[in-house]
């Protein structure tokens, strides 16, 4: 594929580094991160907008100034228009026009307010629209109000024709992914890794972080959607195996009302509570605090010996903590005392 290595997919990057599309456009927007699509091979690029351009030979006068606009083929508040001979390769997008796309799987356009990408060498050049029509009307010194890229056929110049784009089709250049994977808040500066916080422990307490910290539940689908989401991180990204612990922990950092099993809270006062972030799920905060109540276990012992898997199980059953049997086993893997890798 022509320009591989410049532009990446944006769907298949926010699967590959599991961002939330909330996450994706509170980037973009703060970023400033163009959105592209493929400029078709069939399509000719123009630039229209509403001007005024010094001619040395026209009256400039308050009442010129503000003359009615001449009209262009893509708007009638327009009054200059010119072919682009760029090799444009990419047309820019708006957020809006994104999160159309996304919820209605297709938008259909011909005219596009922001900015074209054209080949440069090996690399890619950024230019907006007022910056082309300013210089079509070169020499003459021009104030531009108002300017856009419209696409027509090539068979059937000078009359907009509407290109239909899909969420596949959205792009974002490499550069770009980089900046936003930079500026993503690590939730490792948020969360502490402490003595007794095993390694699964901490990942999936910066699981939590990352995909429950902004989550809006409000269907099963969506539910359904967060767990599988979560399950393929943990096992992608943070060594979890075996079918029962990635289903288990993912149910285990769900919000509060979204993990179907009961769990006691006996363990729970208002002053451990206030220690957690208001995202994290009373589950979770359980399997922290059995973790820190083991561990303190051993630290009374001569000899340090781990507690044993059987008895974390045999006691995270109990009605202190009330963790299902599954659960229970999930979270015995989960905090173990064994040394950590780091």
């Amino acid at each position: 594929m022509k320009n591989k290595g410049l532009v990446i997919s944006a769907t298949e990057f926010l699967e590959e580094h599991s961002i939330s599309e909330s996450e994706f456009k509170d980037r973009i927007k703060k970023l400033q991160i163009p959105l592209l699509c493929r400029c078709p091979k069939t399509v000719t690029v123009y630039v229209s907008g509403s001007a005024i351009a010094l001619n040395d030979n026209e009256l400039r006068t308050a009442q010129s100034l503000s003359k009615l606009h001449k009209g262009t083929p893509f708007g009638e508040d327009h009054d200059y228009y010119s072919k682009l001979d760029l090799d444009i390769k990419f047309l820019s997008i708006s957020v809006t026009d994104w999160e159309e796309i996304v919820d209605y799987d297709e938008l259909s356009k011909y005219n596009f307010n922001l900015s074209v990408f054209y080949e440069s060498g090996k690399d890619l050049t950024q230019t907006s629209a007022h910056e082309l029509l300013k210089t079509s009307l070169k020499p003459l010194p021009a104030l531009i109000i108002d300017a856009a890229f419209f696409i027509t056929s090539k068979s059937s110049l000078n009359k907009p024709e509407e290109i239909t784009i899909r969420e596949a089709d959205i792009l974002i250049r490499t550069e770009d992914s980089n900046r936003i994977l930079e500026t993503i808040a690590e939730p490792d500066k948020n969360i502490e890794y402490l003595e007794w916080i095993s390694d699964k422990l901490f990942e999936l307490n910066r699981t939590s972080e990352k995909f429950i910290h902004k989550a809006s539940i409000t269907s099963e689908d969506e539910r359904k959607e967060l767990i599988e989401k979560i399950k393929k991180h943990l096992q992608e990204k943070c060594g979890y195996e075996g079918n029962d612990l990635l289903e288990q922990a993912a149910f285990a950092i769900l919000p509060n009302g979204h993990y179907h099993a009961k769990v006691s809270k006996k363990i729970l006062g208002d002053e451990i509570i206030s220690q957690y972030p208001e995202h994290v799920s009373t589950t979770l905060m359980l399997i922290n605090e059995a973790a820190k109540h083991f561990w303190q276990a051993t630290q009374k012992t001569i000899q340090k010996v781990p507690a044993k898997r059987t008895d974390m199980i045999k006691d995270l059953k109990s009605s202190d903590w009330g963790f299902t049997a599954r659960l229970a086993s999930a979270a015995a893997t989960i905090i173990s005392l064994k040394a950590r890798d780091h």
